[in-house]
């Protein structure tokens, strides 16, 4: 059966061919004006899911960025207020071994020494207390307010009376608490950093509180500057008998018992400072490794979504030439007025 083959389905199909051309034109021409290959899923279905998964992993990577920059926060302070701790726990350490030598003081110099204790005493609680955003960076998930308070000289612990220890209202240490409670924030898709520190195990405390075992509690730093002011405030033939261990002592061994106490509470203090500083190396690592997979998903993206605008000027500029080279074929072929009113 022979087809047979109209003027009108001549016209017919030239137009088709010149409606994809068209098609085609204008596809080229809004990646060139966008910049990019899909500009909705149908222009590239495989690609699509591409392209949603690598934005979702440069969300995800940019949460972990933020997470990160939180996290060095919380550890900056800690950091700034351990270094400064260790500073007033050296000078209160200076001021002992100045009063040891018992041949060359007096009362007044003594009274000016417990003096200076006292301030870095509330130095050394203003600085347990810090905060960040309103929460303690020593308190875990604590909310607003004092992480460490003194208490009545009645609580008693490993040290003397009077005590000082973290306040039973403090959530995360309070005896009755949930025990020790942790600020984390995740920087990677497989790991978290704690970003707080437990306060009770750096400064010591003087009552039980969770997080801190019976068997590694230690007196609280601030008790102890307390029971060292104290000591040296009195005069040398006073104080009590019996001090240290249950033994008769001197007022010279009861302060070198002291003394090395105030050694290692600066110790504990220092192991913090360390842990906060290993802490924050992890989380810069972290960064790092999440700035350059930033770079890596960024340029997947870009391979996937963006365009080669030198290659699609070339193709724009050849099918312009084809779609011309079309018009004129047409034109000699079909009837000029249908022609000239394509034109």
């Amino acid at each position: 059966m022979t087809e047979r083959v109209t003027h009108r389905s001549i016209q017919e199909a030239s137009l088709a061919r010149l409606q994809g051309n068209l098609q085609a034109m204008s596809l080229l021409q809004s990646q060139v004006s966008s910049g990019k290959k899909i500009t909705k899923p149908s222009d590239d279905p495989t690609g699509t899911v591409s392209s949603l998964a690598l934005r979702q992993q440069l969300r995800l990577n940019e949460q972990y960025t933020v997470q990160g920059d939180d996290g060095l926060s919380w550890l900056s302070m800690q950091d700034t207020a351990l270094q400064t701790t260790t500073s007033q726990l050296r000078a209160a350490r200076t001021l002992v071994v100045q009063a040891l030598n018992q041949g060359v003081q007096t009362d007044g110099t003594r009274t000016a020494i417990s003096v200076e204790l006292d301030g870095i005493l509330q130095t050394v609680l203003s600085l347990a207390n810090t905060q960040y955003q309103g929460r303690s960076v020593f308190a875990g998930t604590s909310g607003p307010g004092d992480a460490v308070v003194p208490v009545s000289p009645e609580v008693t612990g490993p040290g003397t009376a009077p005590a000082v220890a973290y306040t039973p209202a403090t959530y995360s240490w309070a005896p009755t608490g949930t025990g020790d409670t942790k600020v984390e924030r995740q920087v990677d898709a497989q790991s978290t950093v704690r970003v707080d520190s437990n306060g009770a195990r750096i400064f010591g405390t003087d009552v039980a509180v969770n997080g801190v075992s019976d068997a590694d509690r230690q007196q609280s730093v601030f008790s102890l500057l307390q029971q060292i002011r104290d000591e040296i405030k009195t005069p040398k033939e006073a104080g009590p008998d019996v001090a240290v261990g249950g033994v008769d002592v001197d007022k010279g061994k009861r302060l070198g018992e002291l003394l090395n106490r105030l050694d290692g509470a600066i110790g504990r203090v220092l192991e913090g400072l360390a842990d906060v500083g290993a802490r924050v190396n992890r989380i810069e690592r972290a960064k790092e490794v999440a700035s350059s997979a930033k770079y890596e998903l960024s340029d997947q993206l870009s391979k996937v979504e963006d365009v080669d605008l030198p290659a699609v000027m070339i193709q724009l500029s050849l099918q312009e030439t084809a779609y011309k080279a079309a018009l004129t074929a047409n034109s000699k072929v079909l009837n000029t007025s249908l022609m000239d009113f394509l034109r």
